[in-house]
């Protein structure tokens, strides 16, 4: 038997090692820990082979050959562990070892890389020996990857077995590497970066791999000072206040200790070389590390040598040359040590001050720590300063460090500091985000102000990686900080990954007290260790700042997402669909939303399914998610949250099968989302496939909907299936199908003119649409509500009045109200000229519209705005609004309003004098029957092909006569004084000035009736020019009669 710590032989019966004394024995049942279970780690695979053992077999002794072998694997081996890795096993005369197991550290892929190269070097010396005792040498050839596994990170296991791609590709890369080799994966170059030095070995096809696999040659790797492991060459960004900081530490006469604290990756680093950069201080520089054989002062005897080698003329005690600067330690004592640095540093900085720098002063050790807190106090003369960069688990192991000198804390950067950096990133790469390109979003949001987390997460998106992705280095950062968390904290931590970004103390309470849908039987056991266990493990993470308060005592929320994400791939996919079971009936107990309890059921079921257990209870596990799923769906698309009612019903819509009820549920409330937010052609194939189901309610509303988006061969198609499907939805109380189908009916009313009828019928559809509290539906009847009271009899100030009545009832806290009903008050507002009210009216649509994510309002919105412009007497801008409509409108395929928007187009374009472009818009529409246009649309129609015609064409009177004809069949004002108004102007271009002024004093009259300030203008504009043209002055009394009829405003 070998002792595990330091493989000393050990005989059978010894509990302890006889050389370090390391227990060998298993402790009692009673005290021993928990084994970990199943993890998903980012680890860097080892494999390593020889070259050629068959023929080596063949010339050796068997007792030679096993001799030699041995040798060999103990080499290795040692090698490989020096380094921090694990022996997984040895597979013929291969070896194969892990990097991150049992636990992770931040630098595996480096680790593993230098214990390679050291593998080769030892060979080296091992082969000196053999070729001359045997007259042989040894060749190996390796492969190196780095990327996720699943590991039994249990440290107690006899072998760390890992599985997955990565040790595939491992072993691959090893049989494609030549002797003396080392081939290495992308990734384990991407975690390792500049530090490795490396030659392209070209893409290969690897067995079992799809895609070819870009290999890189190892030639060795560069050092680990901070200036080549991490990007100076980019622009420094903020950090104002520190840098001021670290300025005042350095003038202030008493201060001789500075540690800037900081996370990971925020640039602690970078701030201080940017501040000596600044300076004109002599400094040196060294780095802490997490393991290695050099001296316990190694750092300080780094920094020192380095601002020595500025000075070669400074003279240096011979206790420190014969000690300190030559191997690092502290020989021949501290106090020694001590007593000859501190003259040493303050000669140095008789002249201009000194500043010592140690990095990544979290690693350092207890003898460092004590040299630099007896150097502090001891130093008196001149200014010396040493500067430490350390994270904040520094305190969490030495709580009392430099509590006689300052600190400074660096923060994440702002998001405009933030947006600079990526800028700054791109630029210096040559890719990413060029000029005039928005850097993306997802990425400044994820990193959440770490420069290094988007540096990388930048970097992935140049390289068109999965947005989902995790940079290896920003892995193995956080990953690392996790792995070495104690059992209770890593629990907790996982438990609340899970959970969400926000999670509360009881959540987790519950949830690993909980079996599976919250019966008994969790991870914490006896049930009154929950909260005891629980509560100080928040503690300890938060004061790690990995979780932080959120509002409440016993709320919390991860430090970033980047932890969450970190800690919620470390588990096994079966325990993710353990905990997101119980977390379902937990949530569900305690009355979470549906949406919240359906998504955690589904990713239950997406991992059981990933993992093959394709069983009754995964099956169950997929309906209640669907229903769930469905459900929330529909309640958001109910509030008009479009974004979040496509990703529920999305995911209810994958769960379900055709015909099952949660698919019904879901299916024709997506084909809705679709066609709100332009997916035409998607939502009406899905409307198709929900009418052939047997569920009539269901049925009735797809068929409604495929009414509306495609109008048929006449202009009742749409009518005529509300009427079919009014009756199903009331008998079966849908009071949703009800508010749908009595829209529909009031839209053809509003069609055929008759705005009275439509308006009794958008009553009734608002009632119901209230009832199924529909925010869609209760928007659509009242921007219909608004239509009616701008083109109906009411007059414009009860028009105005009305529709900012039913804003304030309806539209205080629902912005599709305020899209819908802002658009036609927009132009009641211009019919009194006041065009600012009505260009806000537009720009608070428009900006709801599109956080809404409405792609119809790309269609709808231009048309008003159109409408506005046109009664400002700015045809030019109207024809350039309805041509942006038309090709919104060509894009989303609903081809239902070409025809409205190219008569708009026609007419604005007849009234900015472009007859030759107006002509051609109304060729299509007059080849078609003429009872298949509503009667509004057609007296609209015909007069403005009247007004082109004229006067060439003595047909034009002919035309204005019909469109006054069917004008007068509606009970709109409007629509009858602009038919008017029509006929005058033909009249007048056709020399007949009489019935011109007979005509626009109709018109005056209707547009008075309505309160029309723009058109009562222009009525009376032509009515004069047709009273001048017969030669005659138009009577006294028009004036004061229209000043009667004229409505207050």
């Amino acid at each position: 038997m070998n002792c595990p710590s330091c493989a000393g032989e050990l005989p059978d019966s010894a509990r302890f090692c006889l050389h370090c004394g390391t227990p060998c024995a298993p402790s009692p049942r009673p005290s021993a820990p928990a084994p970990r279970a199943d993890e998903r780690k980012v680890v860097s695979v080892v494999f390593c082979d020889l070259v050629g053992s068959t023929a080596l077999s063949g010339r050796l002794d068997p007792e030679a050959l096993r001799s030699v072998t041995l040798r060999y694997f103990e080499l290795m081996t040692s090698r490989i562990e020096a380094h921090g890795g694990t022996v997984e096993k040895f597979i013929g005369d291969a070896v194969m070892a892990v990097f991150g197991i049992p636990v992770m550290h931040e630098d595996d892929a480096r680790r593993a890389l230098a214990a390679t190269l050291d593998m080769l070097a030892a060979l080296a010396e091992l082969n000196s020996e053999l070729t001359a005792a045997l007259g042989i040498r040894l060749d190996v050839r390796i492969g190196v990857n780095t990327g996720e596994a699943v590991a039994n990170a249990d440290a107690s296991a006899r072998q760390a077995l890992v599985s997955g791609e990565v040790v595939n590709v491992a072993a691959r890369l090893e049989q494609n590497a030549g002797a003396g080799q080392i081939l290495i994966g992308p990734d384990t170059l991407r975690a390792v970066g500049a530090a490795a030095v490396v030659e392209d070995a070209g893409l290969l096809s690897l067995k079992g791999k799809s895609e070819p696999v870009r290999a890189h040659r190892l030639l060795g790797l560069q050092g680990d000072d901070p200036e080549l492991l991490r990007r100076f060459d980019t622009p420094f960004v903020g950090r104002e206040p520190e840098l001021a900081e670290l300025d005042t530490a350095l003038a202030e006469p008493d201060t001789r200790l500075v540690t800037v604290y900081g996370e990971a990756g925020l640039g602690k680093t970078r701030l201080i070389r940017e501040w000596l950069g600044r300076s004109t201080v002599r400094w040196g520089a060294g780095r802490c590390r997490p393991y290695g054989d050099s001296g316990s002062l190694t750092p300080l005897a780094d920094a020192l040598g380095r601002l020595l080698d500025g000075s070669p003329g400074d003279p240096v005690p011979a206790v420190l040359r014969h000690g300190l600067l030559r191997d690092g330690t502290p020989n021949p004592s501290v106090e020694d040590t001590c007593a000859a640095l501190v003259p040493l540093l303050a000669e140095l900085a008789r002249h201009r001050p000194v500043v010592l720098v140690l990095d990544d002063f979290h690693w350092a050790g207890p003898v460092l720590r004590e040299v630099l807190e007896r150097i502090t106090d001891r130093l008196t003369d001149g200014r010396v300063l040493i500067v430490c960069a350390a994270r904040l688990e520094l305190l969490e192991h030495c709580p009392e460090w430099g509590a006689d000198g300052r600190s400074v804390l660096l923060p994440g950067l702002s998001g405009a500091e933030s947006a600079r950096l990526a800028a700054g990133l791109a630029e210096v790469s040559g890719h990413g985000t060029g000029p005039g390109e928005a850097v993306p979003a997802q990425a400044l949001e994820r990193a959440e102000g770490n420069p290094l987390h988007l540096e990388q997460l930048l970097a992935m998106v140049a390289e068109d990686r999965h947005p989902d992705e995790l940079p290896p280095t920003v892995h193995a950062l956080l990953g690392a900080r996790i792995d070495a968390l104690e059992s209770a904290e890593r629990t907790a931590l996982s438990l609340a990954a899970v959970v969400g970004r926000d999670f509360g103390r009881d959540e987790l309470t519950g949830l690993a007290l909980s079996g599976p849908e919250g019966r008994p039987g969790g991870e914490l056991q006896p049930a009154a260790a929950g909260l005891d266990a629980v509560r100080p493990a928040l503690h300890r993470l938060t004061r790690r700042r990995l979780v932080e308060p959120a509002g409440r005592e016993t709320r919390y929320r991860f430090s970033s997402g980047l932890v969450q994400e970190v800690s919620y791939q470390s588990m096994a996919k079966r325990v993710r669909a353990d905990r997101h079971e119980r977390a379902a009936g937990l949530l569900a107990e305690r009355g979470a939303a549906e949406g919240t309890v359906g998504g955690h059921l589904a990713k239950a079921h997406r991992y059981r399914s990933e993992l093959g257990l394709i069983d009754p209870h995964t099956d169950v596990l997929r309906l209640r998610a669907a229903a769930l799923l469905a459900a929330a769906g529909a309640q958001a698309l109910a509030r008009a949250d479009l974004g979040w009612a496509g990703e529920l019903l999305e995911r209810a819509v994958e769960l379900a099968r055709p015909g099952e009820p949660a698919w019904l549920t879901a299916a024709w409330p997506l084909a809705e989302v679709r066609l709100a937010t332009g997916r035409t052609e998607e939502g009406r194939r899905l409307l198709q496939e929900v009418a052939t189901t047997d569920d009539p309610v269901v049925a009735a509303h797809a068929r409604l909907g495929l009414a509306v988006l495609d109008p048929g061969q006449d202009l009742g198609h749409a009518a005529r299936t509300a009427r079919e499907a009014l009756p199903v939805f009331e008998a079966a109380r849908d009071h949703l199908g009800t508010a749908r189908a009595c829209l529909r009916l009031a839209q053809q009313q509003q069609l055929l003119g008759r705005h009275g009828t439509a308006e009794a019928l958008l009553d009734r559809a608002l009632e119901h649409a209230v009832r199924a509290d529909a925010e869609p539906e209760r928007a659509a009847a009242l921007g219909a509500m608004g239509v009616s009271l701008w083109l109906g009899p009411a007059p414009v100030p009860a028009a105005v009045a009305r529709c900012r009545a039913l804003l304030a009832e309806h539209g205080s806290d629902r912005r599709a109200v305020r899209v819908t009903l802002n658009c036609p008050l927009a132009v009641l507002l211009a019919l009194q000229e006041d065009w600012s009210g009505a260009r806000e009216c537009l720009a608070e649509a428009d900006r709801l519209g599109r956080e809404l994510g409405f792609a119809e309002a790309g269609v709808f919105l231009p048309i008003f705005r159109a409408a506005v412009e046109a009664l400002a007497d700015n045809p030019t801008r109207a024809a350039q609004l309805l041509r942006q409509a038309d090709r919104a409108c060509r894009e989303l395929g609903a081809t239902g309003l070409l025809g409205a928007i190219a008569r708009d187009l026609a007419r604005v374009l007849a009234a900015g004098g472009d007859r030759a472009s107006a002509l051609p818009l109304l060729a299509e529409m007059l080849s078609g029957e003429a009872d298949a246009l509503p009667l509004a649309d057609a007296a609209d129609l015909h007069g403005t092909l009247a007004l082109l015609r004229a006067p060439e064409h003595d047909d034009a009177s002919a035309l204005a006569a019909q469109a006054m004809a069917e004008a007068e069949r509606t009970d709109s004002p409007v629509v009858q004084a602009t038919a008017a108004l029509d006929q005058a102007r033909t009249e007048l271009a056709l020399g007949r000035p009489d019935r011109a002024a007979a005509a626009a004093a109709l018109a005056l009259r209707r547009f008075a009736a309505k309160g029309h300030l723009v058109g009562i203008r222009r009525a009376a504009e032509l009515a004069a020019e047709a009273h001048a043209a017969a030669g005659a002055t138009a009577p006294a009394t028009t004036a004061a009669t229209t000043a009667e009829e004229r409505p207050s405003r």
